[in-house]
């Protein structure tokens, strides 16, 4: 459990880091993003045998990311939470391995984004074109592998070499 939570913290310092370091704005998304806390909530879904410590992990990245990168109130605790069930179902469905992981990573991603979209424009926050999200969200597909990738093999060579188990 102790992976799972440093390599949480480490996802969620890395959506402020590199959003600093690559320059970027809403109109000219970076090849070089990705929602990283995201990445991380799908890569470590299938080492929780009792879903309520990822629950418990999720509410609080959710209240981090709200408090600490956009500045609202319960946003991303309600996506989160969408992107929960999301991989329950494709849990049940799909094989845990490199090649799915990264399609589920690419449609939580999008989950993410259009929710986003969704909720902002119904509360009427912050409207930008369908167009926009659709380049976000095709820009943000390279990183998206690239770092499902890289934390899918160390995550799931840690739990084999020392674990050997999931987490209970």
């Amino acid at each position: 459990m102790i992976t799972m939570l440093i390599y949480v913290i480490i996802s969620f310092f890395l959506d402020g880091l590199l959003s600093n370091f690559f320059s970027a704005s809403i109109i000219n998304p970076s090849y070089l993003r990705t929602i990283y806390s995201v990445v991380s909530l799908v890569v470590i879904f299938n080492y929780f045998e009792n879903k309520n410590k990822y629950l418990t992990i999720l509410t609080i990245l959710g209240i981090l990311f709200d408090i600490v990168y956009t500045n609202t109130f319960l946003l991303h605790i309600v996506i989160f939470f969408i992107i929960f069930i999301f991989l329950n179902i494709t849990d049940y469905y799909l094989p845990n391995n490199l090649f799915t992981i990264n399609l589920i990573s690419l449609v939580s991603i999008t989950i993410y984004h259009t929710m986003s979209y969704l909720i902002l424009l119904l509360v009427h926050y912050n409207n930008y074109p369908i167009s926009l999200l659709l380049l976000i969200l095709s820009r943000s597909i390279i990183m998206t592998i690239i770092y499902t990738t890289i934390s899918y093999l160390i995550i799931k060579k840690i739990y084999r070499k020392k674990y050997n188990k999931q987490i209970k």
